[in-house]
């Protein structure tokens, strides 16, 4: 009895650091919010309270925007995938805003993202961002589009949450005094770790990563220009519009056109380098046909189409990565959009946006 408890000590007193360790990452991510529900965060934007949500450990961000957009009911409303996150409220002068960009990966995802709102949320203005590579037929094969409105939506797991905490730690992703500290309104541990996350509006921050574009994963772009050599992962080569992708936009701009919502579709930017290597390269011949086919798809009810693939007013320093604009290319991009739409003009704040861009204004940056 005596060497077993002796035993039972030395076990003990073994055991103490490591479970002290776990027990130190388990209380840093529930102090981060991590645990939070959507449901929660998208009940406090509906009331008009501030909440900034950025997880880390699972990702139901589709699952999120349709919430918020379901209970704001915006007039006008952007949907798109990543690529049309840094379109912020401040950029317009309507009150009721929301950015659901993230609600649809596929091109099918846009109709199914509308048709499961209620019937008095849709928007009266709808920004869609329709990225390039939806018209590509090899992207569109590895992509897997899904056949009906399923937004898989992940439960918060301390079992699968914890490894991935202490692995971030250790990669200086974030420090546990950041995770312990006070952060009112702030929900996830991307949000307080690195201050990415998305803002009440819906906009996406990306936070640490624009004072520190070192820290990125495409550094010089040499990522993207990796994609466009091998042709691969939405840099897929492609000749002609891939025809299946067109029908589903003609079917969605009825859809629209049935339920009274002005529509101004916009193909989102690239890198100016990007894109120059990309029409170097003589692989995306696609890109040709995208603008005439839906400028064709949109004449019947009067829709706008804009193509800001290639912006040479912006700067590739202004890119977080190869084909994600910042906020000041996005601000760029609104003002071209002020001044060509007839369907925007009167709701884009172009003098907000002229003063954020002036020479002598701070960098832009929106605030949570």
């Amino acid at each position: 009895a005596r060497d077993l408890k002796r035993f039972l000590c030395i076990v003990a007193l073994f055991l103490a650091p490591v479970l002290l360790f776990v027990a130190l990452f388990a209380g840093a991510v529930y102090a981060s919010g991590e645990w939070h529900t959507e449901e929660e965060i998208a009940a406090k934007v509906a009331a008009g309270e501030p909440a900034f949500l950025g997880l880390a450990y699972r990702d139901n961000t589709r699952y999120y925007k349709h919430l918020v957009a379901n209970a704001l009911g915006a007039d006008l409303l952007v949907l798109g995938t990543s690529r049309s996150m840094q379109f912020h409220s401040e950029f317009f002068t309507t009150d009721s805003f929301y950015n659901a960009g993230g609600g649809a990966g596929y091109v099918n995802e846009f109709q199914y993202f509308l048709e499961q709102l209620d019937e008095d949320k849709l928007p009266s203005t709808l920004i869609m961002v329709l990225d390039q590579n939806f018209f590509n037929g090899a992207w569109v094969g590895t992509g897997s589009m899904p056949e009906f409105f399923d937004y898989n939506h992940y439960e918060f797991s301390m079992r699968s949450a914890l490894p991935q905490a202490i692995r971030d730690w250790a990669q200086g992703k974030f420090t546990l005094r950041a995770a312990y500290g006070s952060h009112p309104d702030v929900y996830g541990m991307a949000a307080v770790g690195r201050g990415s996350g998305y803002n009440a509006d819906g906009s996406y921050n990306y936070g640490t990563l624009l004072d520190h574009p070192e820290t990125g994963t495409d550094v010089g772009f040499h990522d993207t220009f990796d994609r466009i050599l091998k042709g691969i992962d939405r840099f897929e080569y492609g000749e002609y519009v891939h025809e299946p992708s067109t029908y589903t936009i003609e079917s969605l701009l009825a859809w629209c056109n049935d339920h009274d919502i002005e529509v101004v579709l916009i193909v989102p930017p690239y890198a100016p380098s990007v894109y120059e290597r990309m029409a170097e390269s003589g692989n995306y011949g696609y890109f040709d046909w995208i603008m005439p086919i839906l400028t064709e798809l949109c004449e019947p009810y009067g829709y706008e189409v804009y193509d800001f693939s290639y912006m040479p007013d912006t700067l590739d320093e202004e890119y977080v990565d190869g084909y994600h604009g910042s906020d000041r290319v996005y601000a760029r991009l609104a003002l071209h959009l002020a001044a060509e739409s007839e369907t925007l003009a009167g709701l884009i704040d172009t003098e907000y946006l002229n003063a954020a861009l002036a020479p002598s204004s701070s960098p832009l940056r929106l605030a949570q």
